[in-house]
């Protein structure tokens, strides 16, 4: 038994007095309701010695993840009470059909032939289901339907009829016993009904682009599918007249030792490893070395955890009374839980504690230490310790649903009260946990419960602020694919070396083996650029099978030169190409001609100089920027310190080769060491990274830059896998500091991409992440914390779920508006900035059927020239099915393809949002960018010279496509500007890092910033593009980097442009 595990028996004098309630005893249960009730127990322990005791939390986020929208907690309360519905009706109407046939019990054909009548239910060869209810059709996947089943929801809300048959029911009302197969046909009918209903409220949930399951759309998904009548019982005490006898309470208790019963069979935990975590992972601080005093903490610990579980229940049992509930029910915990600690719980199950107060005050509780916590059951035996120290205790007992959250909360306390004591110890110079610091752990509590109380409104956490969108909705236009009219040929592949380390694995559990690679990884860049200098944009793609590149021909097609050009480079190992990562193209050397950087997985990273448009010389020694022995991947270019030559910075990722994992931890900093570089002319590079503040070790996928502060001086955005981003302040002197708290944007997440376009119009960046949340139920951690590594089971990992998590943050000036758009136009012009801008998540983006699940690419493009910014972003979904057992192969080292399921494939379409009335709405549907595909990269340029943007992609182990944009609306307009920097001025000749502004006759502004790169691993054209809906003549205005402002007045649209430094504007 584990150390903590001891019962704890609370004196009379420490209790206290809870008024009078409603009801002043429990009755006994019947014989009849004995068997029934252990029959229905013994159910749920079998299912959770097996198949994992979820916790509340897991329990409600698996619920969240089935189908993507995530329930309310007032939903999520309903359902447990239509669910208690259900199965008092179907429980009713089988009692009657077996007391017809004078039968003393029911069994499974009763349940459902009863169910029968209200829906139909047709199981497949293949696991998966069929319901058809209230004239819909509904197909229930086989994985979400044995995912969902191992949660024991369904068995809850059985035994919640039993515990109401027990506290209240009548004779008449009196059912009848459930044999175990009747409690097996119950459970399936109400988790069959239940998933049905989640399917079609999340289908009108994103029609109607709502971003959580309310309470009124849950009930109307439900009652849409099949009317059940709604019970008194769940609204009022039981009457005067029922049976009442003094007792304890008689459906907790067996449950609670079933409870524990289940968690000592699936988790085997003993005190040491337990002891273990509560110094490195809850207190984070050292146990005491002597016996006695860690005899002291341990039973001040218990006492208090006792103490507070016995406080959390009477507290719940006094809201249910005045509320007139025959049982505690979870919305009763749930009220008294928000005053008594205030938390709320993110979309990790990382839990908050006090969130109305500032960071420093507020208390994060990492999801999987609150596993380890959990794992020994402790939480269920602090409860039972509990209701063991109240005197005659009330008849209102919590129903099972109640009974989850009441124990969740218990171990939220828990693992709070060891951090904050640990954290007491430490400002008090202990080296090891005391006793005193128990009591300064609660006193803290305390303290921040009143404060935060005290604070009548949060600051909120999301802007609703409108974005800047153009008059009137325009039509999508579709694009379509011409790859094939267009000569572009590519098919992605992994770098032979790397298709051969995705197909290894190391000895895992049951005979199945666990990736060698974080399954994370995967994909390569595309750029568009002018390489020849003949004003047509070329494509570069790259992949494991080389790089490729194609010279526009001018007439809307291209064709190869890659090999001509001098881009071909194979390894000398193998002589095979390997695994590229991020182009780059640039004029490195400002002599006109666009050089190209290629970063690589484990090789050198390769430069190219352009020999006028002739071929490329490959001079990756003279610039040295690294790479052997590394995993690189994301880099972008820029002038950081505006000395008119563009420097570097090179993201990494974990070192998987040498077998690095990632673990658990929210901000993961077992990454490679992210590199800066600064140019000195001539293609040589000096590493600067050391001391100068970017030096990140974090798993790098996606990097950006821009300046986000205003002060004239590109700042660095890097995007996280496995952590949390970093924003760094460009400072000047090659110094830099990471500013993601101040600025607001300091979340966990699982970057891809970092998209950045002005979409409210105050002059600043704002800033678009590709981030992605995920689920692995059906992975095992036990005792996990922040240091233990990930697992990589390919057949878990095959059905991993994966929900839209997609941040969009908006820019607050950190002034007025007015201010800060002086402050970036010429009145204001490279001036010092006093504070940083603020960022919010905005929820003004839509959802729609196709949603963003695995997201990589996204980034803005005006594609209907209506003068507001569009976004496009790519999904994919990793190929964790196709490297699973079932499926073994997706494509073998030499190229040969093999059949697969991708997973969802609905989901993982592309999406296209248009900017109307102020949101981001999806318009996929019809648009001609819904690929179902493994995307990843992807650019924006006009192949064809028309006017408007097409797009192309780079798809993961897949065909590249070309989309042209068919859209020919005349009314629209438009206009593109290339920029031409004077280094001697300070300004790098591609001008990366200036800003543009175009104002249209009506007062319209659009926003553009050159940038070395952006999104994932993709590379626009410098050229900025620019729709001006029905504005044929605007102003320019254009902020170079070296704080200069030039402006042009009545500039006709519809056409190209070029603009030099100090020089007048010239068509192109």
């Amino acid at each position: 038994m584990n150390m903590f595990a001891e019962k704890i028996r609370m004196r009379p004098s420490a209790r206290n007095t809870l008024r009078p309630l409603l009801l002043a005893a429990t009755i006994l249960p019947t014989a009849l309701c004995a068997q029934s009730l252990d029959t229905i127990l013994g159910q749920t322990e079998l299912l959770e010695s097996n198949r994992d005791p979820k916790c509340e939390a897991t329990a409600a986020r698996l619920e969240d993840f089935i189908y993507g929208t995530p329930l309310t907690q007032e939903a999520r309360f309903r359902k447990h009470d239509l669910q208690v519905n259900l199965v008092s009706l179907l429980w009713s109407k089988a009692s009657a059909a077996a007391q017809a046939d004078k039968r003393s019990f029911i069994d499974k054909g009763d349940i459902n032939k009863t169910a029968s009548q209200l829906f139909l239910a047709q199981g497949k060869l293949d696991g998966s289901w069929r319901i058809v209810a209230g004239g819909d059709e509904i197909l229930i996947s086989a994985r979400d339907f044995r995912q969902y089943t191992s949660v024991a929801y369904a068995l809850r809300a059985v035994l919640a009829v039993q515990q109401e048959q027990l506290f209240g029911s009548s004779a008449e009302e009196a059912l009848l016993e459930l044999s175990p197969s009747a409690v097996d046909a119950l459970k399936l009918q109400v988790d069959l009904f239940t998933l049905a209903t989640l399917n079609r409220a999340d289908r009108v949930a994103r029609a109607k682009s709502e971003h959580e399951l309310t309470e009124t759309r849950l009930v109307s998904a439900w009652n849409a599918l099949a009317k059940v009548p709604q019970r008194a019982q769940l609204d009022k005490a039981a009457p005067s007249g029922s049976q009442q006898t003094k007792g304890g309470y008689p459906v907790l208790t067996p449950l609670i030792e079933r409870k524990i019963a289940s968690y000592e069979a699936y988790n085997q935990i003993s005190g040491p490893i337990f002891l273990r975590n509560i110094q490195v992972y809850f207190a984070r601080h050292g146990w005491p070395s002597d016996e006695e005093k860690g005899t002291q903490f341990k039973a001040q610990f218990t006492e208090l955890m006792i103490q507070f579980s016995r406080d959390l229940l009477l507290g719940s049992q006094q809201i249910a009374a005045q509320a007139q509930h025959p049982l505690i029910r979870p919305a009763d915990v749930g009220e008294y839980a928000r005053r008594f600690v205030p938390h709320e719980v993110n979309a990790y199950e990382d839990v908050i504690f006090f969130p109305r107060l500032q960071d420093d005050q507020r208390v994060t509780l990492e999801a999987y230490d609150l596993d380890a916590f959990r794992d020994p059951g402790l939480h269920w035996r602090y409860l039972q310790a509990a209701m063991e120290s109240v005197d005659e205790p009330s008849p209102l007992e919590p129903d099972p649903f109640a009974a989850e959250l009441l124990v969740e909360n218990i171990a939220q306390f828990g693992v709070l009260v060891l951090r904050l004591a640990g954290e007491a110890s430490r400002e008090q110079g202990h080296k090891v946990l005391s006793t005193e610091d128990l009591k300064l752990a609660v006193s803290t509590i305390q303290t921040r419960v009143k404060a935060n109380a005290e604070i009548k409104s949060e600051t909120p956490r999301k802007s609703s602020q409108a974005l800047q969108s153009a008059q009137g909705a325009q039509s999508a236009g579709a694009f379509a694919d011409v790859s094939k009219a267009s000569g572009i040929d590519y098919q992605h592949r992994s770098a032979d070396w790397l298709a051969r380390r995705l197909r290894t694995y190391t000895p895992g559990e049951d005979g199945v083996g666990n990736a060698t690679i974080p399954p994370a990884f995967g994909g390569s860049g595309l750029a568009a650029e002018d390489i020849d200098n003949d004003g047509h944009v070329d494509l570069l793609f790259l992949g494991g099978a080389g790089a490729r590149l194609y010279r526009n021909q001018g007439d809307g097609s291209f064709k190869d030169v890659s090999r001509e050009m001098g881009l071909q480079w194979n390894r000398k190992s193998d002589g095979l190409p390997g695994e590229m990562r991020q182009p780059i193209i640039a004029d490195l050397d400002n002599d006109g001609w666009q050089d190209v950087v290629i970063t690589y997985v484990d090789e050198a990273h390769r430069v190219y100089r352009n020999l006028q448009g002739k071929g490329f010389e490959d001079v990756t020694e003279k610039a040295a920027l690294g790479g052997a022995g590394a995993v690189g991947g994301p880099a972008t270019v820029a002038d950081f310190n505006n000395d008119g030559l563009l420097d570097i910075y090179i993201g990494y990722f974990g070192d998987y080769v040498r077998g690095a994992l990632p673990t658990l931890a929210r901000r993961n900093t077992n990454g490679g060491q992210n590199r800066l570089y600064f140019g000195k002319g001539d293609f040589k590079f000096v590493d600067v990274s050391k001391g100068s503040g970017t030096e990140g070790h974090g798993w790098t996928q996606a990097v950006g830059h821009t300046d986000f502060d205003g002060d004239g001086l590109q700042d660095l955005i890097e995007g996280n896998d496995f952590g949390v981003n970093a924003y760094y302040r460009n400072l000047g002197d090659g110094k830099f500091a990471e500013v993601s708290a101040q600025l607001g944007t300091d979340k966990p997440s699982y970057t891809m991409n970092v998209g950045i376009a002005d979409l409210n119009d105050d002059d600043l960046p704002d800033i678009y992440i590709s981030n992605i949340v995920t689920m692995n139920k059906d992975q095992k951690y036990v005792l996990p914390g922040a240091e233990t590594s990930m697992n990589f089971n390919p057949d878990k990992l095959a059905n991993m779920r994966v929900v839209e998590a997609n941040d969009l943050f908006l820019s607050v000036a950190a002034s007025d508006r007015a201010a800060n758009v002086a402050a970036n136009t010429s009145d204001g012009a490279n001036a010092k900035q006093g504070s940083l801008p603020r960022y919010a998540l905005s929820d003004r983006v839509g959802r729609g059927y196709h949603s963003t699940g695995w997201s990589w690419d996204a980034d803005f493009f005006d594609f209907d020239h209506d003068g507001d910014m569009d976004l496009y972003v790519t999904n994919g979904m990793n190929e964790f099915n196709v490297y699973s057992t079932q499926n073994a192969y997706y494509q073998d080292p030499d190229g040969n393809a093999q059949d697969v399921r991708f997973a969802d494939p609905n989901r993982d379409t592309n999406v296209l949002f248009a900017n109307q009335d102020g949101h981001l709405e999806n318009i996929t549907s019809g648009s001609g960018l819904d690929l179902v595909s493994n995307s990843r990269s992807a650019v924006f340029f006009d192949h064809d010279q028309d006017g408007d943007l097409d797009v192309a992609v780079n798809n993961y182990h897949g065909q590249a496509v070309m989309l042209e944009n068919q859209l020919k609306a005349k009314v629209q307009h438009w206009l593109q500007l290339r920029l031409i920097g004077k280094p001697e001025q300070g300004i790098n000749r591609d001008a990366i890092g200036a800003r543009i502004r175009v104002l249209t006759p009506d007062g319209k502004r659009h926003w553009r910033e050159v940038h070395g790169t952006t999104g994932y691993l993709s590379v626009h054209p410098k050229a900025q593009h620019f729709g001006l809906g029905a504005a044929d003549m605007v102003d320019i205005e254009v902020r170079w980097p070296n704080g200069s402002v030039q402006t042009l007045h009545e500039v006709a649209a519809d056409q190209r442009y070029s603009l030099a430094f100090d020089g007048e504007l010239e068509r192109y």
